[in-house]
């Protein structure tokens, strides 16, 4: 059989390089504030409109007719009263602005905003946004928004957005948001990535360390936790105790494509069962051999090793190209051969 002569060391070696740390991350203890989220704690978003003024004829042209009522409005509301079409073009923009309002929001915290154009405004910078309301989905004003504009330069042959900025801390909390997540003696966690195994894992490490049965997993997403009684008002102490157990969690073999790259990303212990592989002037055997060590026998590459680590470290070691490699996993999961999801980017 021939070599390939074309040979990408770098980029299939930074395939096995990920696989094998996938691999040795599976075995790896997680805190659970890594693995869940309490039900009810969590962020809002909030939106409103704003007016930014202070562009240097960078801003909406006279034919949005939103930014020319905008700010004759804000205008009259200083009392100053002026007519739409005395509005001077290109200084001014009508934006979008949006922010989360993290949980446990206090009066007076500030959050950061992001500012979108809504008319055909080309650019934001230097701009200065307007004290701008922000809403919940209750119609509620719970933050108000006003700040200088800041956007990024672009580097290198990058493309630079001029119509989407933020404002850091440009968001102060007018009103505080109360989270119930401790409903009586009980509280829920929820599995950031939904699986029966590490949910049940979870409850053991519960019950284990807090020595009773406070932990029942519902399903494989949400675990049902009564607070110990050594624990009655003491909330934050128990949750911070909880936070910190560790437990394995278990997760299903995957394997990543990226075909226009050519990357490939798994768990190093992702299993391929005994199969014949021929892909151009390729012919290898995986799996069923008696030798330790790949060999050649009648012009067939013999693979003893059974995970897709060992496959690929074979395949660099004879030179397949990337677009070759995807083929071939490609094939193998059609063939059953594979013991993974496939999942193509």
């Amino acid at each position: 059989m021939r070599r390939r002569s074309n040979f990408f060391p770098g980029l299939i070696g930074a395939v096995l390089f990920f696989s094998v740390v996938a691999g040795k991350a599976l075995g790896q203890e997680v805190r659970l504030k890594d693995l869940t989220q309490i039900r009810g704690v969590r962020t809002n978003q909030i939106y409103g409109l704003g007016l930014v003024v202070g562009l240097s004829g960078s801003g909406d042209s006279k034919k949005s007719l939103a930014t020319n009522r905008a700010a004759a409005n804000m205008l009259s509301r200083l009392g100053m009263q002026m007519k739409e079409d005395e509005i001077v073009p290109g200084t001014m923009a009508v934006v979008m602005v949006t922010a989360d309002l993290p949980p446990f929001s206090r009066n007076g915290s500030k959050i950061n905003v992001k500012v979108s154009t809504v008319g055909d405004a080309k650019s934001l910078a230097g701009g200065n946004l307007m004290v701008a309301p922000l809403r919940a989905a209750d119609s509620q004003i719970y933050a108000v928004a006003q700040g200088g504009i800041v956007i990024g330069k672009a580097t290198g042959t990058g493309v630079q957005v001029q119509t989407v900025a933020m404002i850091p801390d440009g968001g102060v909390v007018e009103r505080e948001t109360s989270t119930d997540f401790a409903r009586g003696s009980s509280l829920v966690l929820v599995l950031k990535e939904p699986d029966f195994t590490t949910s049940q894992r979870i409850c053991d490490a519960i019950n284990s360390h807090f020595r009773g049965f406070y932990a029942e997993a519902g399903d494989l997403s949400a675990i049902k936790l009564k607070i110990p009684p050594a624990y009655d008002g003491k909330i934050v102490e128990f949750v911070s105790e909880l936070e910190s157990l560790k437990v394995v969690a278990d997760r299903p073999s995957v394997v990543v494509l990226n075909e226009r790259t050519g990357t490939v990303v798994m768990g190093g212990d992702v299993l391929v069962s005994p199969v014949s592989i021929s892909h151009g002037d390729l012919a290898i055997q995986v799996g069923g051999g008696n030798s330790k060590d790949p060999g050649v026998r009648q012009g067939i590459v013999e693979m003893p090793g059974t995970t897709v680590a060992s496959l690929i470290k074979s395949l660099n070691a004879m030179g397949v190209k990337p677009e070759d490699l995807v083929s071939i996993l490609q094939s193998l999961k059609v063939a059953g051969a594979l013991k993974a999801d496939l999942r193509v980017m």
